[in-house]
């Protein structure tokens, strides 16, 4: 389970990680492991670990799909987003998780994190710009992670690259 069940999921594509980069991978969970111990735990405390990926049978439950951030206007502070098998929800300290209407957003334009290779591969930063026709906003996280809310939402995977780098959502769909 974990990584390559959720990619048998998603509608969009994923792309296997270099044996560099999942070498690279092994190395540092070796690392964060010793760091954690060294720390007494300071490192997992403050979210510093992979996703696991992991679809749980509940489909309410949320899948560890990593730091995932939405800015809604982009000049507004980031909120953590979750997502289940059923919907997408943002999760504010203090409050009760709030729906997020990803049905309703379209992508306008989905930017990778620079030096990627293959930046479609799991791990891989994104950032996606959305709107609903009256607002926008941008959400952050890895690549599978936002396919998985992409899938959820309905929304086609963004194509080709656009002049400034970023790709091109389908234009039938803005």
């Amino acid at each position: 389970m974990g990584e390559a069940e959720l990619r048998d999921l998603v509608g969009w594509t994923v792309e296997d990680a270099p044996p560099e980069a999942r070498a690279g991978r092994v190395l540092g969970a070796v690392l964060h492991a010793v760091s954690a111990v060294v720390t007494l735990g300071a490192d997992a405390a403050g979210g510093a670990r992979r996703p696991a990926w992991t679809v749980p049978a509940d489909p309410a439950a949320y899948l560890d799909l990593g730091a995932v951030r939405l800015h809604w206007p982009p000049s507004a502070p980031g909120e953590a987003v979750a997502a289940s098998r059923v919907g997408v929800w943002a999760l504010a300290p203090g409050r009760p998780p709030r729906a997020l209407p990803v049905e309703a957003w379209r992508v306008l334009r989905a930017v990778p994190a620079t030096g990627s290779r293959r930046p479609r591969q799991a791990a891989a930063p994104w950032r996606l710009e959305v709107g609903d026709g009256t607002g926008s906003g941008t959400l952050t996280g890895a690549w599978l992670a936002l396919a998985w809310i992409g899938t959820l939402a309905g929304w086609p995977e963004p194509t080709g690259p656009g002049p400034d780098g970023g790709d091109r959502a389908d234009p039938h769909r803005l």
